[in-house]
C-alpha cells in the first residue's frame, strides 16, 4: 500500500508532467523572439524518439509511468534501457500507429491547450483595441453631428 507521501510525490510528477507541456505551448504560440519553436525543440523529438525505441523494441509499454518524458533537465527513463529490460517483442512486424499515438498523445494535447492559451492575450489586447477604436469612432460621430445640429440651430 502507498503511503501518503508517496501519493502526494506521484501527484506532483502529475502535475509538473501537465505544467511542462501547457507552459511549452504558451512559450511557441507568444513568441519570445527566439525564432525556436517548442513543438520542433520538444515535442516532436519526444514523439520520434518514443517512435524510434518503440520500433527497435517492438513494444510500445515502455513508459513506467506517463510523466515519464522530457522533462527540464530529465531524460525520460525508456531513452537508455535496453530492449531486452522490456521483454520481449509484442508486435513482429509493425506497430500499429494507433498504439503510438495513445503513449503520446496526452504530451501532444497538453501542449496545444498552452498553444491556444498563448494565443488568449494577443486575442483580447486586439479586441479591447478594436472595441476601443470603434467606441471612439461612435462618439465621434456623435459629436460631429450634435456640433452640426448646433451650428444649424444658431
Amino acid at each position: 500500500m502507498l503511503s501518503l507521501m508517496q501519493h502526494l510525490q506521484e501527484l506532483f510528477w502529475y502535475v509538473r508532467f501537465g505544467l511542462w507541456w501547457i507552459i511549452l505551448g504558451v512559450a511557441s504560440s507568444i513568441g519570445l523572439g527566439s525564432g525556436l519553436h517548442t513543438f520542433i525543440m520538444y515535442l516532436a523529438p519526444h514523439v520520434a524518439l518514443f517512435t524510434i525505441k518503440a520500433v527497435q523494441c517492438g513494444r510500445v509499454d515502455l513508459k513506467s509511468a506517463p510523466y515519464d518524458t522530457i522533462l527540464l533537465e530529465r531524460r525520460p527513463s525508456w531513452l537508455e534501457k535496453d530492449c531486452l529490460q522490456f521483454g520481449p517483442p509484442i508486435y513482429h512486424e509493425t506497430i500499429p500507429f494507433s498504439k503510438i499515438l495513445q503513449e503520446v498523445y496526452l504530451e501532444a494535447i497538453l501542449w496545444g491547450i498552452g498553444t491556444a492559451l498563448g494565443e488568449l492575450p494577443p486575442y483580447f489586447l486586439s479586441r479591447t483595441g478594436s472595441v476601443h477604436t470603434a467606441l471612439r469612432t461612435k462618439y465621434s460621430i456623435i459629436y460631429l453631428i450634435t456640433a452640426v445640429f448646433s451650428c444649424l440651430s444658431t
